[in-house]
């Protein structure tokens, strides 16, 4: 599919989204997501004796809480509050993401709202803005809801609440992610989006699922924020 330039996705929106594990740092670069996947499948072994398949394959540790809720209320609960922890632990020893801040700054500067939109939970967000200095930067964060876990990214139903709290149109907001969720949650809530490729192949699976642009540098993306709509 033939994606349009990030600087035309940017002139059509007046507020960003932004993914948090990947466009704003690399969350698990501390503690790797597949080693806490790892530790919610063992915490659901030793409490019924057995891992599912669909608990098993899962590739993250997203996916592993998705896959317990068919668990019952209990374990999912706990998987929840496990993951939680490992997140906010996580959270302590992220990256940042190469020229998140200049773009940040940019969107201040052009007086463009930003809302952080992500599957992780709220503190884990809130505890690496404000270790990285970056909290004024963001007026909104839309986390995991930790009560109804299929509103997870790729519904749009994150997305949606994002654009209500900055009080502009889904329309009118980008939603910029590195996952092929946050393309097709943007769809479904009428939002654009910039697929962020931050690694080799990424451009292609972004493009084909629907993203309206796709960049692989925050610094290049600062300088179009304030291009005129």
């Amino acid at each position: 599919m033939t994606t349009e330039s990030p600087a035309s996705a940017l002139r059509s929106t007046q507020a960003v989204l932004l993914d948090f594990d990947g466009p704003v740092c690399s969350v698990f670069a501390g503690y790797p997501a597949p080693q806490i996947a790892e530790e919610l499948r063992a915490l659901i072994r030793d409490a019924i004796g057995d891992v599912p398949a669909a608990i098993a394959d899962a590739n993250g540790p997203h996916e592993v809480l998705a896959a317990s809720a068919s668990l019952g209320n209990e374990i999912w609960r706990r998987v929840e509050e496990a993951l939680q922890a490992a997140e906010i632990k996580a959270a302590e020893s992220a990256t940042p993401t190469p020229g998140v801040e200049p773009f940040l700054d940019a969107c201040k500067a052009a007086d463009r709202p930003v809302a952080i939109v992500s599957n992780n939970c709220e503190a884990s967000v809130r505890t690496y803005l404000e270790h990285a200095a970056l909290a004024d930067y963001v007026r909104h964060i839309e986390a995991r809801d930790p009560i109804h876990v299929d509103r997870m990214k790729p519904s749009p139903y994150l997305v949606r609440r994002a654009a209500d709290a900055l009080t502009v149109a889904p329309g009118r907001c980008v939603l910029i992610g590195d996952q092929v969720s946050d393309v097709t949650a943007a769809i479904a809530a009428g939002a654009r989006s910039i697929g962020y490729a931050n690694k080799p192949g990424k451009a292609v699976d972004l493009a084909a699922a629907g993203a309206d642009a796709v960049t692989d540098d925050l610094r290049s993306a600062a300088a179009l924020v304030g291009l005129p709509s």
